[in-house]
């Protein structure tokens, strides 16, 4: 669930797409991004292991990259790799910030608050949004820092309670012709009160530690319960719908020609992924 939410409906990665040139073009780069994501494999695990043998007594694990870079690496190295880090979060946090402010702007400053709102206006929105939501940000990661659990898996706990919602929604969107606004919008406001509500006991431990599962596991079972609140509502609101004008997935391939080769990719893809996972299973 919470790669179906994060490829397919995070803006952060949804806007990269929608700026390919065409069709085929977007999907060339996802699959490509798709072959990058083999190496993470690698670049997490790896590491780790070798801290683990070097630094035996090393007492927190969340320093572990950062003891191998200062202990191995000579003082040029470890600038550039510093460098390299501060980079590629620089380039995340920018594209989020971006994404938000875009958001907040179009969809609900310009359409339901300021709808005549002048270009300047809507400049000066965006600016502010991301300062506001920079500032935001630091404050969160402070008290995310203070939470007293490893990061890693503090961030995909929380994500994998937003994440059903949003999956839900979008895959019986995209593969039922029939799922209706209505069903959507239902989906998307109960399902995100009940997952957060849920996802809030899960980590506080209500009423009992031992009576929820892992948080992956949630997350599938909510996914699964919501994809049938909204099938339930799209077929009880039928009535008085129009049909989608978005074309199907084997109409959307029609439109381009030789789509073997990104089908025979992603089966190549698929085996690698699979091979990974039964070598570190």
């Amino acid at each position: 669930m919470l790669g179906i939410w994060f490829w397919c409906t995070d803006q952060t990665i949804v806007q990269r797409v929608l700026g390919a040139r065409n069709l085929r073009e977007g999907q060339k780069g996802v699959l490509f991004a798709a072959f990058l994501k083999i190496l993470p494999p690698l670049i997490f695990f790896v590491p780790g292991i070798l801290c683990f043998v070097l630094f035996p007594d090393l007492e927190n694990p969340d320093t572990a990259y950062m003891t191998l870079i200062t202990s191995l690496l000579p003082a040029g190295m470890i600038g550039l790799i510093i460098a390299v880090l501060i980079a590629a979060t620089v380039s995340t946090v920018d594209s989020a910030l971006n994404s938000f402010s875009t958001i907040f702007t179009l969809d609900i400053y310009c359409k339901k608050l300021r709808p005549h709102a002048p270009a300047r206006e809507i400049r000066w929105i965006g600016r502010l949004m991301t300062l506001l939501i920079a500032i935001l940000t630091v404050f969160i990661a402070l008290s995310m820092a203070s939470v007293g659990r490893d990061l890693f898996n503090l961030l995909q706990g929380i994500i994998a309670f937003f994440a059903p919602p949003m999956a839900a929604v979008f895959l019986i969107g995209v593969l039922w012709r029939r799922a209706t606004a209505p069903a959507a919008f239902a989906t998307l406001t109960a399902g995100s009160f009940l997952s957060l509500t849920v996802g809030a006991c899960q980590f506080t431990g209500w009423p009992t530690t031992d009576f929820w599962p892992h948080y992956l596991l949630l997350s599938f079972y909510l996914f699964v319960a919501l994809s049938g609140l909204m099938v339930l509502v799209s077929l009880l609101t039928q009535k008085g719908q129009r049909p989608s004008t978005l074309p199907t997935l084997k109409e959307t391939y029609q439109t381009g020609a030789g789509m073997g080769k990104i089908w025979s990719a992603w089966g190549v893809l698929g085996l690698i992924m699979m091979a990974i996972y039964l070598l570190y299973n």
